[in-house]
């Protein structure tokens, strides 16, 4: 957690803000100060997260927004221009989804779907705050994945929509960056949402752990820490940038390794040591 309020009285967007990673950020944000805008399309738990999280010290309003709802996204930042005189500092964008099936026999409407939910839905939301953003600089978040550096089986939708948002992201951070506006993506791993932990056995959740160099899942809110510091002006001089939090889950080539298993066994001693 950082030691000093980056965020305060900057104004910062984040839309899938009410749950999961996004309630993290919005908690971490609140923390530090933020006049934050929660844009959720579960529009009572922004609003009760903005209740929550609202001091003396950190404005928070929740704004509907359905980001697969082109004009009511366009409209709900809009809104928040509106009451802020044009100004934005940061946008992060949490909002996204996954599919899965055979990619010979996936139904094209889930495609479209997902690239419309991931895809299509950060272009919106870049769109729309970037002209504000131009006049005084500012810093985008979008949220790609691991799933968009490497591919997956049965899960091509998902893992060619990280792709483009990879891809759409350092664009964006080329055109853009003359004006002061820095564009990153976050890479996350698997992480430990409510969601995720309720649809998986325990043998599942077992190998998701071992498949990471820490021997264990991300929390929300270690992700959390990771977006707001590209955020932050402390990553003044980052722009492009696909930052990947995965607990070192990429860090490998997949191989099976007599050395992994026995890592992960707890067999392994180093040379020196008495056996």
């Amino acid at each position: 957690m950082a030691s000093y309020p980056r965020f305060k009285d900057k104004v910062v967007i984040v839309s899938g803000g009410a749950d999961g990673m996004g309630r993290a950020c919005s908690v971490q944000l609140a923390s530090e100060g933020a006049r934050l805008f929660i844009l959720d399309v579960k529009y009572e738990m922004a609003v009760q997260l903005a209740r929550d999280l609202s001091t003396p010290s950190a404005q928070v309003e929740a704004l509907r927004a359905d980001v697969m709802n082109e004009t009511e996204l366009k409209n709900a930042i809009a809104s928040v221009l509106d009451r802020t005189g044009g100004k934005v500092d940061s946008l992060i964008n949490i909002a996204g989804g996954s599919a899965s099936g055979l990619t010979a026999e996936i139904d094209l409407a889930v495609w479209d779907r997902l690239y419309a939910l991931n895809l299509r839905s950060t272009l919106v939301a870049c769109q729309a705050v970037i002209p504000a953003m131009r006049r005084r600089g500012g810093s985008i978040v979008t949220m790609a994945s691991i799933s968009g550096l490497r591919g997956d089986p049965e899960w091509a939708p998902y893992n060619a929509a990280k792709a483009a948002i990879i891809s759409l992201t350092q664009s964006l951070a080329w055109e853009e960056g003359g004006y002061g506006i820095r564009v990153n993506a976050i890479c996350p791993g698997p992480v430990a949402s409510e969601r995720m932990l309720a649809t998986i056995s325990a043998d599942e959740l077992r190998e998701y752990n071992e498949s990471c160099a820490l021997g264990r899942i991300g929390k929300a809110s270690e992700l959390a820490e990771a977006i707001l510091f590209l955020a932050s002006d402390q990553a003044s001089f980052i722009t492009g940038a696909a930052l990947v939090a995965d607990g070192g889950l990429t860090a490998r080539t997949g191989q099976p390794t007599r050395f992994y298993r026995q890592q992960r066994e707890g067999l392994h001693r180093r040379p020196e040591e008495p056996s």
